[in-house]
Parts: C-alpha cells; sequence; structure tokens
C-alpha cells in the first residue's frame, strides 16, 4: 500500500513507481502532481486501487492501463487529461467503479465501456467534452449504481434500454444535447429534473413540456399530459375507481374513520401534482382530508394481473392487514389499505421533511448537526430491532436504506415501507424489488437470495457509514471487502483517519459525542462485514448504541489519531 494524499506534492511522478510490482493499493488524491501518468505504471499487475483524482495531470490515459486486470477502482478524477478512453480500458474487468470526471477528454464514449459488466458503484465521465451519441451497449451494466454523463457534448435520443438497467440508483445526464422523449420506467420513474436539464431537445416526463409530436420520434401516439394538464383528464384507472360503488367503503386498517372517497377526492383522481415520490413499489400521494388531516398515500405497481395472481391476494392482503398493527415511535404510523380490482392502496401517516436523502443531499448541512445524525441512527436501530423482536411473527424489512427513512419536523426518524417487500416477493418476478436495492443490499443475496435478519443488518451499517460521511460507503466497502478476503495484504485502512472519512461539511465532533461517532462507526463496520454470521443482531446493536449515549465516556486518544483499522478491530 502506498498512499499520499493531501500533501501538497508538485513535480511529475517518478516512473520507477511502476518497479513496484507488489503494489495493491496506490492513492496520490489532492495533491499538485504535473505531467503524464507513467506509462510504466501498467507494469503494476496486481494493484486494485488507483486513485490519482484532484492533481494536474495533463496527457492521455496510457494504453498500458488495459494490463491492470486485477484493478477494481480507478479515480482520475479532476485533472487536465485529455484525448479518448483507450480502447484497451476493456481489459479491465473487474473494474467496479470509474471515475474520469472533470477532465478534457473528448470523442465519443468508447464502445468497450459497456463491456465492463462487473461496474458497479459508479460509471462518472461528467464535465468533459465526449461528443457523439448516447453510447447505445451501456444496457450491459446491470449492476451498475450510479452513472453521470453531465456537462457534455452529447446528442441524439435517450436509449430506452437504459430503463432496463436495474441496479441504477442515481443518473445524471444535464447540459448535453440530447433530443427526444425521456424513456419510461426503470430509474426514470423516480428521477428529477435536474438529471436532464441543460438539454434544450428533450420531452416527457419529468421534463415541462410534453412530446407533441411522437411520430417525430417514431414513439406510440399516446398523448403526454403534464402538470395541471392533467388536473381535469384522470387516467383510465382512476376513473375505473372513480365509477365503482366501493369509492365509498371505509378504509380497512386500525382505527380508521375515513373513506376511500375522501382519499381520493383529496389526491384528485390521484393527479401528479400530489405526487410526492416514487419508487420501485409504487407512487406516494400527499392527502390532505376535509378534517385538516394529512395522510401519504401508496398506490402500489401490482395492477399488471400477470404480477399478481388471484389465488395470492387474498394471501396478500391478509399479510398487509397485520402490517397496521406495528407500532413504534420510530416506525411509520400504517393506517389501513383500500384494495380494488387488483389495485392496493396503502394508507400511511404523513412526515413533513421526507426521506433522509433528501435532508441530507438536497437540502443542505445546516441542520443536520453531529447531534441530529446520532438521533437518527439511534431511532433506526431501534425500530430495525423492534421488527425483528417484539413483532410475532418477527419481520424482517428487507430494504432499509435512506430513501425508506423519513424525517418528522423534529429529526425524528420514521422508518417506511416495512414489511412491504416480503408481500410482493411472491407476487412479482423482478427480484430487485424485493430483495432489497443495490448498495444496501447484503452480499451473499447475490448468491443465494436467502433473506434473514442479518440483511438489515448490512444494510442498517451502511445507512450509518452513509450518514457519517455525508455520501454513500461504496469505496470503503470494496476496500473492507478486499481487506477481509487477502489477510495476507497490508491493511490500506491502518492509515485511514476517522476524523477524514467524516462528512467534510461539517467541523469534527468533540465531548461525549466524538466517542458516540466512534462507536456508531465501529458498531458499523461491523455490520457490514462479509459473512452474515459475523454481523451482530439488531437488538445488541440498539443496547449498545444506547449504552453510549447514556455514558459519559471520555476519549483515550485524540480524535483525530484514530484510524478504521482500529475500529474495525472494536467489535470483534
Amino acid at each position: 500500500m502506498l498512499e499520499m494524499n493531501r500533501n501538497k506534492l508538485s513535480g511529475k511522478i517518478p516512473p520507477e513507481l511502476g518497479k513496484l510490482s507488489q503494489l495493491r493499493y496506490l492513492s496520490l488524491q489532492s495533491n499538485q502532481f504535473t505531467g503524464n501518468i507513467p506509462p510504466e505504471f501498467g507494469n503494476i499487475s496486481l494493484i486494485y486501487m488507483l486513485n490519482l483524482s484532484r492533481n494536474h495531470f495533463t496527457g492521455k490515459i496510457p494504453k498500458s492501463i488495459g494490463r491492470l486486470t486485477r484493478l477494481e477502482i480507478l479515480d482520475l478524477s479532476d485533472n487536465n487529461l485529455s484525448g479518448s478512453i483507450p480502447e484497451e480500458i476493456n481489459n479491465c474487468q473487474q473494474l467496479i467503479s470509474l471515475n474520469l470526471s472533470h477532465n478534457k477528454f473528448s470523442g465519443d464514449i468508447p464502445y468497450q465501456l459497456g463491456n465492463l459488466i462487473s461496474l458497479q458503484q459508479l460509471l462518472d465521465l461528467s464535465s468533459n467534452s465526449f461528443s457523439g451519441a448516447f453510447p447505445r451497449n451501456l444496457d450491459k451494466l446491470k449492476s451498475l449504481e450510479f452513472f453521470n454523463i453531465s456537462h457534455n457534448h452529447l446528442s441524439g435520443t435517450i436509449p430506452k434500454s437504459v430503463s432496463s438497467m436495474v441496479s441504477l440508483q442515481n443518473i445524471d445526464f444535464s447540459y448535453n444535447n440530447l433530443t427526444g422523449p425521456i424513456p419510461t420506467g426503470g430509474i426514470f420513474t423516480k428521477t428529477k429534473v435536474g438529471a436532464f436539464v441543460g438539454n434544450s431537445g428533450l420531452c416527457g416526463m419529468p421534463m415541462s413540456n410534453p412530446c407533441s409530436s411522437p411520430k417525430k420520434f417514431g414513439g406510440t401516439k399516446k398523448k403526454i399530459l403534464l402538470g395541471i394538464q392533467q388536473t381535469n383528464e384522470p387516467d383510465e384507472e382512476s376513473k375505473s375507481i372513480k365509477d365503482s360503488n366501493q369509492l365509498h367503503h371505509t378504509v380497512r386498517g386500525r382505527d380508521t374513520r375515513f373513506t376511500f372517497s375522501e382519499i381520493f377526492k383529496a389526491t384528485n383522481d390521484f393527479n401528479d401534482m400530489y405526487c410526492i415520490g416514487k419508487g420501485g413499489f409504487g407512487s406516494v400521494y400527499r392527502a390532505k382530508l376535509s378534517t385538516g388531516e394529512v395522510n401519504a398515500v401508496k398506490r402500489l405497481n401490482i395492477t399488471n394481473s400477470d404480477e399478481i395472481p388471484e389465488m395470492n391476494l387474498q394471501s396478500f392482503e391478509n399479510e398487509i392487514r397485520t402490517l397496521t398493527e406495528v407500532r413504534h415511535r420510530n416506525i411509520i404510523k400504517f393506517y389501513g389499505y383500500f384494495s380494488w380490482k387488483r389495485q392496493m392502496f396503502l394508507i400511511y401517516e404523513f412526515v413533513e421533511r421526507g426521506s433522509l436523502t433528501k435532508v441530507l443531499y438536497e437540502e443542505g448541512i445546516l441542520e443536520l448537526s453531529w447531534s441530529i445524525r446520532v438521533k437518527i441512527v439511534h431511532g433506526i436501530a431501534n425500530a430495525i430491532a423492534y421488527l425483528h423482536n417484539d413483532c410475532s411473527p418477527p419481520i424482517v424489512h428487507r430494504d432499509v436504506t435512506l430513501n425508506n427513512i423519513l424525517l418528522d419536523s423534529e429529526f425524528e426518524p420514521h422508518l417506511a415501507d416495512f414489511g412491504i417487500a416480503k408481500q410482493l416477493s411472491s407476487s412479482t418476478s423482478n427480484w430487485t424489488l424485493v430483495a432489497g436495492s443495490y448498495g444496501y443490499m447484503a452480499p451473499e443475496l447475490a448468491q443465494t437470495m436467502k433473506v434473514t435478519d442479518k440483511c438489515d443488518v448490512y444494510s442498517f451499517g451502511v445507512v450509518v457509514l452513509e450518514v457519517i460521511m455525508g455520501k454513500h460507503p461504496g469505496e470503503l466497502l470494496t476496500t473492507m471487502s478486499s481487506i477481509r478476503s487477502l489477510s495476507s495484504v497490508v491493511d490500506p485502512l491502518a492509515q485511514v483517519l476517522l476524523k477524514d472519512v467524516l462528512d467534510q461539511r461539517l467541523p469534527p465532533p468533540s465531548g461525549r459525542l466524538a466517542k458516540v461517532v466512534i462507536v456508531l462507526v465501529s458498531i458499523a463496520l461491523a455490520c457490514t462485514r462479509t459473512t452474515p454470521e459475523s454481523r451482530p443482531t439488531m437488538y445488541s446493536v440498539a443496547q449498545d448504541i444506547s449504552a453510549t449515549i447514556t455514558k459519559k465516556a471520555c476519549l483515550t486518544e485524540p480524535f483525530g489519531m484514530i484510524t478504521l483499522s482500529q475500529l474495525m478491530e472494536f467489535h470483534k
């Protein structure tokens, strides 16, 4: 391992580094290195992590990069590199994360990138000068989670096949020269307009301009209505609901005193202007009743008759009905449900601030202090422990993510969508909906597809790291996994200080709060161990967090000296 980050080192990198044939981890980020990337780097055949980001490198990526067949993480972002991406990158078949953003690359995006089917965490080509058509074969990257090609000069249409990239969690195609309709389905159902702005020729949801001339792009003749245009024109499903006598039936659940007719009226026929979120299970609407009470209504994506056999529908309803009995201060209140003609509507309490994703990434950092973050983590730990230990039968959430954690006005967390994945597991062929979200999913699921409570433990650990770091911990998780599988390799985390991985938008925690943050990170590292048997239970996790918060403990060494390697050993 060789790591020399943030040291103001300058000059050219000596080509002699290429003689370190046993080197596996090289990080020189955030320095002032200049010149070309030495082609001799292609001789470091065992390297799995190469990070040269945030320097002043110029020239092209050397073709010898193709000899690094064990490379998993390549980060060359924030330099002055130019030219095209070499075709030889096709040989880097182990790549999990590729970041070439903020350079001066030009030309077409090579089709060879579509052959890197191991890409999972990141493909970031943003802020360059790539031109030509949108790459057509990237839909082969079925494991890719984050895809950014914004701020380039790409033209043509967005291929419909992108919607089949089932692992995608975030895309950004903004500020190019793209035209035509935005595809529907997949990642496009939950992507906001910011991912498409700066492309004057794009149309369709979520842009403000409808595709008024379908023939121009060879599409169908179905009229697309947006925003206020839909106010007086509900879709066919809504019309059939409105005409039904069942509309006046009472919503079934615990302590419910309203009818579905009121819900229907409050959402104006489930108009998109009342939609406050979309996800894999369905769309969520804000419904303000005549009494002033505000509810959230989830309209499940199970309207296809092929997705729920008739014999399973009653079982589905019975299982959903049991969820109304779940009561915990950190679990979203589930008031009831209404089913009609193979559709299911779930009624929840409305939580003011929305998802933790929104608060952590979109609304700034001013109010999300360390004490608030500790409060959020503590509440979610208690919620999952309750589902695992105090419900009969126990409930495995299956999809613990930032999107499924909602915050009220006091930043009290509320876990949402508990149990829904389980109920859909027997009624859909799309396993990505029922086994969790990529980036949060326990690694054993990819092999066994067997869901246990330890899957929730792993997801909780990822959430804790993301809350503490202010970003998804994908690169850290990959490094930890490599350490555990290659015990003879020098531990790269021995040099990584905890203070450097914390959310840099906040000053480091101090006093008792610093001790709590240390314990949270050590717990998160234990929760994300590769083997499920080695992870703690959520009951013990919740107990440990509670004890740490109430204990008046002091640090035994300076906060700035604590390494991640120390914390990985802490909970063994």
